[in-house]
């Protein structure tokens, strides 16, 4: 498992390609602001790490930082096909 530090880094740089991406014309700049704001609300999350159940807590962040991440992805596709 990676260490937390790293895991805020990944988190933090994938928060700042998503800010990239709201920059684009024709991206629905709210929405993708708002995944921004989610993902890095997942940096405090990593802070105060679940007693008990590590691993179920880790894959629970895991699926919500893809969740943000498909959620960008499928505006800028929305974006490129218009």
């Amino acid at each position: 498992m990676a260490s937390r530090r790293d895991l805020k880094k990944k988190i933090t740089n994938i928060a700042g390609d998503l800010f990239l991406v709201s920059l684009m014309e024709g991206v629905n700049r709210e929405v993708v602001c708002n995944s921004v704001h989610n993902v890095i609300k997942l940096i405090t999350r990593i802070s105060h790490t679940e007693p008990g159940n590590v691993k179920g807590f880790y894959k629970k962040l895991n699926e919500d930082l893809n969740k943000e991440i498909q959620v960008v992805a499928d505006e800028l596709a929305k974006a490129t096909k218009a």
